[in-house]
């Protein structure tokens, strides 16, 4: 499992939260999606140490290999949410388990939620926390994309995560 520190969004967020829950014509009760333009990533200045716990794989650097560096830099940052996500290996039987994103090819937006609203089969499969709870529905989702949409550079290469709640690990 990889981690990640995010923005947190969240109905606290008042206007931001409505106008995007106007926007996207759902109501969400919370949101574990990993978008990066609503929930972007709260690693920067990375130094020393860090790079001894960053994903180095395909410029991953928003990444952190291991759970107790990850807690560690949470700590340190002050805000945000500490994420699991795994890119294979999903395991929906896992209690920490919360849903599967779909993110680009560039690691960064999530077809789901941040892609487009017009599509209705995705719309149709998110559940309140804006994640999809079965495997079998995010990959027929991420073939219907692919085949409608491949000129599309954030379709190409997108990639299945599933995200998990890490605490516990």
């Amino acid at each position: 499992m990889l981690f990640t520190i995010i923005e947190s969004f969240s109905p606290s967020d008042g206007d931001r939260w409505t106008s995007y829950c106007q926007w996207r014509g759902l109501a969400f009760t919370e949101f574990g999606s990993i978008d990066g333009i609503l929930r972007p990533s709260l690693l920067s200045d990375l130094e020393g140490e860090d790079w001894n716990h960053i994903d180095h794989e395909n410029f991953r650097v928003h990444l952190i290999t291991d759970y107790d560096y990850a807690v560690q830099k949470h700590y340190q940052i002050g805000q945000g949410d500490l994420v699991g996500l795994k890119f294979s290996e999903h395991d929906e039987s896992d209690p920490r388990f919360l849903g599967f994103d779909l993110i680009d090819g560039y690691y960064d937006v999530s077809l789901l939620t941040n892609w487009g609203n017009d599509v209705d089969s995705i719309n149709r499969s998110l559940s309140p926390n804006a994640l999809i709870l079965s495997c079998q529905t995010v990959m027929e989702i991420q073939q219907e994309l692919l085949r409608t949409s491949n000129t599309d550079p954030h379709v190409e290469g997108c990639q299945i995560v599933s995200i998990y709640c890490p605490r516990g690990n």
